[in-house]
């Protein structure tokens, strides 16, 4: 019986441990903040990016970025209230400073054809600007009902313009790439964030304003709202620095400004000998094909046929 409790009691004492109490004080940093590297990122101050943003046209909005600007080869989500409230206007400067300098933009699922008047009298240049239109399908009484949606959650159209944004991306042969998808899910942004990393092309992705309540893998993650007259508000709702939680106002351009350039761009369409008598003009406009994986044939704002052979071979070299 001795026995046995004396083995009991030497387990016991094998299994306990000792518990000593000592205080970190001793192990805390003294040395002030600003002598630790300039590397270090500090959560009360915007983030050190490797190359600066492109600006935004907005010295506030310009401040409060960072980069100090729209970020390369990062998505940029834009959670608008409902469309044409003042993205586009936005948007004018960065689209205007990438078209005068010759890179091609690519806007694919507007809600609505753009207005090249206005964007002409913006200064974007209209000949390094494609739209990708959604297809217009006929609606039959056996399709009215709602439509099952596709096995990653996205209809059909939705995954072409997907497909789209993410051939353009990874092509590298825009300077960017803007594009309305309102029913992406966190995964598909993260695609497109992928497809975009690295690379030196400006990405925007519009969504609505419920997406803010879901994860995304997008750096930068803007709200915006209407304000009086042509202001504005912009929410950070998600930036690589510390929070802020009022919105920043803007005053936006004018809608409408003196078009300097041919909306057609016809005038600068390259041509040897003399220029004789053309055909008929057709009711249609001239357009670049762009093909997708529907088969659909998408085409650009009114703009001749040699403006973009180049960056489309690359596309469709990237793609085939």
């Amino acid at each position: 019986m001795a026995a046995a409790r004396s083995r009991i009691s030497r387990r016991w004492q094998m299994n306990c441990y000792t518990v000593h109490s000592y205080s970190i004080l001793g192990c805390a940093m003294t040395l002030p903040l600003s002598s630790l590297p300039a590397g270090l990122w500090r959560a009360s101050e915007l983030a050190h990016c490797h190359r600066a943003g492109h600006t935004t046209g907005f010295a506030a909005l310009d401040a409060e970025l960072p980069g100090a600007g729209w970020p390369h080869g990062a998505v940029t989500e834009l959670l608008s209230e409902r469309p044409g409230i003042g993205e586009w206007r936005l948007l004018a400067p960065a689209l205007r400073d990438l078209t005068q300098a010759g890179q091609p933009v690519m806007v694919i699922a507007p809600p609505m054809l753009p207005y090249a008047p206005a964007l002409a009298g913006w200064g974007i240049d209209l000949r390094w600007l494609s739209v990708v239109m959604r297809p217009v399908r006929p609606v039959s009484p056996a399709r009215q009902a709602p439509r099952a949606r596709g096995t990653r959650g996205l209809k059909a159209e939705d995954r072409d313009m997907l497909w789209c944004a993410e051939q353009a991306l990874k092509s590298a042969c825009c300077g960017a790439v803007l594009t309305w998808l309102p029913a992406a899910t966190p995964e598909q942004i993260r695609r497109l964030q992928v497809a975009a990393g690295g690379g030196e092309t400006l990405t925007w992705v519009v969504r609505g304003p419920a997406a803010a309540a879901t994860a995304s893998a997008a750096p930068l993650r803007l709200g915006l709202a209407v304000g009086p007259g042509s202001r504005l508000g912009v929410q950070f709702h998600k930036r690589r620095g510390p929070p802020r939680h009022e919105p920043l106002w803007l005053t936006l351009p004018a809608p409408y400004a003196h078009v300097s350039q041919p909306v057609t761009g016809a005038a600068d369409d390259a041509r040897s000998g003399p220029v004789g008598p053309g055909p008929a003009p057709s009711s249609t406009p001239s357009t670049v094909p762009l093909v997708s994986v529907s088969g659909v044939s998408h085409g650009l704002l009114d703009r001749p046929a040699s403006a973009l052979s180049g960056a489309r071979d690359r596309l469709s070299a990237h793609t085939g």
